[in-house]
């Protein structure tokens, strides 16, 4: 399972038959097969076979860009894959890649450069949930469907609806936080069985969110809770903050950029106590480089699918980086929304993304676009098992999943318990 959650891979750039790549405005690759004209909104079909462009924003530069490469990667592929079974209404889709650069109003500008100017339909990604809050408003306003592939902040849960035509145009395939701060609790609460616990937080709405829940479902005695500035490289006034009371223990959300520099400082300031970190630290490159420092750190992560199918296609396990799963789920969600819609626009997806998400239908899976499309074709409903498992959207456009419990043990995270759905019965 690590390794399927290893080092990015190479960004990927879907080649599409007939399609001619061009350099865009801000020096990032296209991948274009036709004018992908539309309007502001990205809500109008277009007649005549014309391409349906989508558009991807992944973080393959700056803080997590990790990560950002094999989302893209992810995303790229499902675009291929869809392609060569025609595309949905037999139109070939073509992809504009963006790259967040970690920067929220950078990656808000270039959403409405890909609607404004490339005529997008749907968005997959970002993977940051405080870029996800800034795109979200552009999604509802101009009508197009962004999917995120990482986006887990509770504060999420409600974003994207239209109150004119009150359509909600915001989605993810990742799990809210709510179900992830319940994980992280149970760990306090049962195996660590803290009595006190200070959380320290990435300062950004998915860092403050998830703490805040986290620390709700600790049953003992919160004595703090930090924000950490990604700005800086001298985490010790944070450290003293976090440590004072000599807490049990540390409930983190951080990032592996930051993530390094704090536990090397943390170490060598010999603070004490037991950490148990959210998804974001979950990098294999940091634990390994970190062995020593991480022993014993609790880890929690939602589960994902093994699909042998999935990874032989990425290439191989070292691209299929955390939530790249969910990207490709993402954009073959799109793609069923447009089929069975029957139209290429914002709209038609999302009314039509939560039905192929789900139901008793006919199941089809990772690689099988043809096998859904012909289906829909047919005037059947589908229910899609993805690459990251069972992507059953509730109304809120999000699914709830299983979740894991790591453990690092000698540089690598080991899995010491599955949390199943029926733990989240009741509590969400």
């Amino acid at each position: 399972m690590l390794k399927r959650l290893g080092a990015a891979g190479t960004v990927g750039v879907v080649s599409l038959a007939g399609c001619a790549q061009q350099e865009g405005s801000d020096g990032e690759t296209d991948t274009d097969g036709g004018d992908g004209s539309d309007d502001s909104e990205g809500s109008d079909d277009s007649s005549g076979g014309e391409p349906i462009t989508i558009g991807t924003i992944f973080p393959v530069t700056g803080t997590n860009s990790a990560y950002g490469g094999g989302h893209q990667k992810a995303a790229n592929l499902a675009v291929e894959e869809m392609n060569d079974a025609g595309g949905p209404l037999d139109r070939e889709v073509t992809v504009v890649n963006r790259d967040t650069e970690g920067n929220p109003s950078r990656a808000a500008q270039k959403f409405r450069t890909m609607i404004n100017e490339e005529g997008i339909v749907g968005l997959v990604g970002p993977y940051s949930s405080g870029i996800g809050t800034t795109l979200a408003p552009v999604a509802r306003d101009n009508r197009v469907t962004e999917v995120s592939n990482g986006n887990t902040s509770p504060a999420l849960a409600t974003a994207g609806v239209n109150e004119e035509n009150d359509v909600k145009y915001y989605g993810r395939t990742s799990p809210n936080d709510v179900q992830q701060a319940l994980v992280m609790g149970r760990i306090l609460n049962q195996r660590v069985e803290a009595e006190t616990a200070s959380f320290l937080y990435v300062d950004n709405p998915y860092g403050q969110g998830l703490a805040e829940r986290a620390s709700e479902n600790f049953d003992g005695e919160t004595l703090d809770l930090v924000g950490y500035s990604k700005q800086t490289n001298d985490y010790t006034s944070t450290l003293d903050a976090v440590f004072e009371g000599d807490p049990d223990a540390v409930g983190a959300v951080m990032y592996p950029g930051n993530g390094r520099t704090i536990l090397n400082q943390w170490d060598q300031g010999g603070y004490g106590g037991q950490w148990v970190a959210a998804e974001a630290i979950l990098s294999p490159q940091l634990l390994s480089d970190l062995s020593d420092i991480v022993e014993g750190m609790f880890i929690t992560s939602p589960q994902t699918a093994n699909s042998e199918t999935f990874i032989d296609n990425m290439g191989g396990e070292e691209a299929v980086t955390q939530f790249a799963p969910h990207a490709y789920d993402a954009t073959y969600l799109e793609g069923f929304a447009i089929q069975r819609a029957g139209e290429a626009s914002g709209t038609a997806i999302a009314e039509n993304i939560r039905s192929v998400s789900q139901g008793d239908g006919t199941t089809v899976g990772v690689g099988e676009f043809q096998a859904g499309k012909e289906a829909l074709a047919n005037g059947e409903s589908i229910n899609y098992e993805g690459a990251s498992g069972s992507v059953d959207l509730n109304e809120n456009l999000e699914p709830i999943v299983p979740y894991r419990i790591l453990q690092a043990s000698e540089g690598e995270a080991e899995v010491i318990e599955e949390v199943p759905l029926s733990y989240f019965e009741g509590k969400m």
